[in-house]
């Protein structure tokens, strides 16, 4: 027979909660994950190292948590004007959104995710899966309305964007914004798709 534990003492304050999955998010984008400490957390939020110890065990943990809560804004909205490249357009949009801390916090990853798979598992479940599925529906949408032919690697023609993204940002230092992103639609992905 099982039983439940009632815990005791205060109940947690969800306002704290966020605020400490914030500023994870943000000293992420700023310092990256190396430089990111729970001392510096509690320090950006006003906690006590304490505080987030009780609802994380370690560094890697937290870190995974606030990239997951950050994927409800950062992860990609399905457009469904009727036109793929209007549709890619706007998915795209995303990925240059002047509020957009997604760039930030990526590459504020890139050397841990090599290092602890939860984080990866963390970037994947929160970023490039939902971003391969909104591009599958994109697709699908656009070969049964008879806008393009059924391509042959939908999920290969689904990384040029975020891997031209990614390498503008990690590789060139430079800026993503609207030109870019139409021109990579316009020159790589939908002549891709259409064959």
């Amino acid at each position: 027979m099982q039983t439940t534990q009632t815990r005791t003492g205060r109940p947690r304050d969800a306002a704290r909660h966020d605020a400490i999955l914030r500023a994870t998010q943000d000293l992420l984008a700023d310092v990256g994950y190396d430089r990111l400490s729970i001392e510096s957390v509690a320090a950006h939020c006003g906690v006590g190292k304490t505080t987030i110890y009780r609802r994380w065990p370690d560094k890697a943990a937290l870190v995974a948590d606030a990239v997951a809560v950050a994927s409800t804004h950062l992860g990609p909205k399905i457009p469904d004007t009727g036109v793929l490249r209007d549709d890619m357009i706007l998915f795209g949009a995303g990925w240059h959104s002047p509020d957009s801390r997604r760039d930030g916090i990526v590459a504020g990853l890139l050397t841990a995710m090599r290092h602890h798979p939860e984080l990866q598992t963390a970037v994947d479940d929160a970023l490039a899966r939902p971003g391969q599925q909104a591009f599958r529906l994109m697709v699908q949408r656009a070969v049964e309305r008879g806008d393009i032919p059924d391509p042959p690697d939908t999920d290969l023609i689904a990384e040029v964007l975020p891997a031209m993204v990614f390498h503008q940002i990690t590789a060139l230092n430079a800026p993503v914004d609207r030109d870019f992103i139409i021109a990579v639609i316009d020159h790589l992905v939908l002549p891709a798709l259409r064959g």
